[in-house]
């Protein structure tokens, strides 16, 4: 049973750290604050499926025209 909650925790904390990865997407939290909060938890999901942003790049707009 120790693994199945193992699998749990690790999900839960990759689903953590997807969420604060858009709120750097978003211009939220800074790139460094990321990158320093998947280094604290790197121990606990697997971080190389994770994106950094540049802070150079360009923003893509969304517009839908009804």
């Amino acid at each position: 049973m120790n693994n199945m909650e193992s699998e749990y925790d690790s999900a839960l904390y990759f689903a953590a750290l997807k969420l604060i990865q858009q709120l750097c997407a978003d211009g939220l939290i800074s790139e460094e604050m990321f990158h320093e909060i998947l280094n604290e938890n790197a121990d606990k999901v697997d971080t190389s499926e994770f994106l950094f942003y540049r802070s150079d790049r360009k923003e893509i707009k969304n517009d839908v025209s009804v």
